[in-house]
């Protein structure tokens, strides 16, 4: 089959790989649609290692094309994957929380990823979806359920008013998912045109070009929670601590490449609470996953301004480049295989 692969420079190719052996409880999928996100970009830029051999893709949209023994699911069905596979032992795992499990692994990064024809998964990490959504939609579930476990860690409830710094679609996705855990408010801070008009079209109460206007409008003392999306070298952190009101929080979910500081007395005397969420978990009764389907769903005819570029499989570098470049208007650049 066909496979986009990581080259030691960062480059990246389409070669054609083996399909294994489909193990016990395992399916086989077929990839209907994948986006590219924040962390191939990591990767392809070598800050999580070397990149090469990686294949990468975990915004995953597919149809099941088979099954190994044991596993109960159909071919034909609509799903997408949870990319986060941990060891299903430790009292991370138990607990519902894969994604702090030490020795987990992950699709797209440790394991081969959805930039390619065919991915096979265990059965555990596939998540129902319908074929009510189209494939480019429901490839948008996996960042959603970011944001829905981030508006989960951050406490957010009927009432607040949040601030969201950065207009990715980390950031603008978050907006929808703020507002569905029940805050009143959602500004946003998107430094681009095109991500300001996509953030009025999910409903922000309001927009501006960066923090430092942002807090000169509200001032020190209206918001309750500040979402960080930006991440890189940005000082967003601390224009998070210069945002949140006394007694306020701050929800870390850019990843950023250097140790960022903040204004520590600040933080300290005004009691803020740094909260930090990765990825996405499973704990009650539904995961961060279905509640992120569920979400996607009902805003299925508001999402697709989210994607602004697509790309067969065969033009994988030229969608990575896309994605690269500040310039080029992108918020989520799609393949599909």
């Amino acid at each position: 089959m066909k496979a986009a692969v990581f080259a030691e420079d960062g480059s990246i190719s389409i070669q054609r790989v083996d399909i294994p052996e489909l193990q016990p409880g395992w399916c086989q999928l077929a990839v209907t649609a994948v986006g590219i996100c924040g962390t191939d970009l990591h990767i392809k830029t070598g800050i999580l290692g070397s990149p090469a051999g990686i294949r990468p893709g975990h915004e995953i949209a597919a149809v099941i094309d088979s099954t190994g023994d044991n596993v109960e699911l159909k071919t034909g069905t609509s799903v997408m994957v949870e990319p986060v596979l941990g060891c299903g032992t430790c009292e991370h795992c138990r607990s519902g929380n894969p994604n702090r499990c030490a020795s987990k692994e992950f699709f797209g990064h440790t394991l081969p990823g959805g930039l390619a024809e065919f991915i096979q998964v265990p059965e555990s990490i596939i998540v129902l979806t319908g074929s009510d959504i189209p494939p480019n939609i429901t490839a948008l579930i996996e960042p959603m359920g970011i944001c829905v476990r981030g508006a989960r860690r951050a406490n957010i409830q009927l009432g607040k008013r949040v601030a969201i710094l950065g207009a990715g679609s980390i950031g603008l996705l978050s907006i929808l998912s703020a507002y569905a855990a029940g805050a009143e408010e959602v500004f946003v801070s998107a430094r681009h045109k095109h991500q300001q008009e996509v953030a009025r079209h999910f409903g922000a109460s309001a927009v501006f070009k960066d923090s430092e206007s942002l807090l000169e409008e509200l001032g020190d003392q209206y918001i309750d929670v500040v979402i960080e999306t930006v991440g890189g070298i940005a000082n967003t952190l601390s224009d998070a601590v210069l945002l949140a009101r006394t007694g306020g929080t701050i929800l870390l979910l850019g990843a950023f490449k250097n140790n960022p500081s903040i204004p520590a007395l600040r933080f300290m005397t005004n009691e803020l609470t740094l909260v930090a969420s990765n990825c996405h978990g499973q704990e009650g009764v539904r995961s961060d996953l279905m509640l992120a389907a569920d979400l996607v769903r009902k805003y299925a005819g508001q999402l697709e301004v989210l994607n602004t570029h697509r790309f067969k499989l065969d033009q994988v570098a030229e969608a990575f480049a896309v994605a690269e470049d500040k310039h080029s208007n992108s918020i989520k650049v799609q393949l599909s295989p």
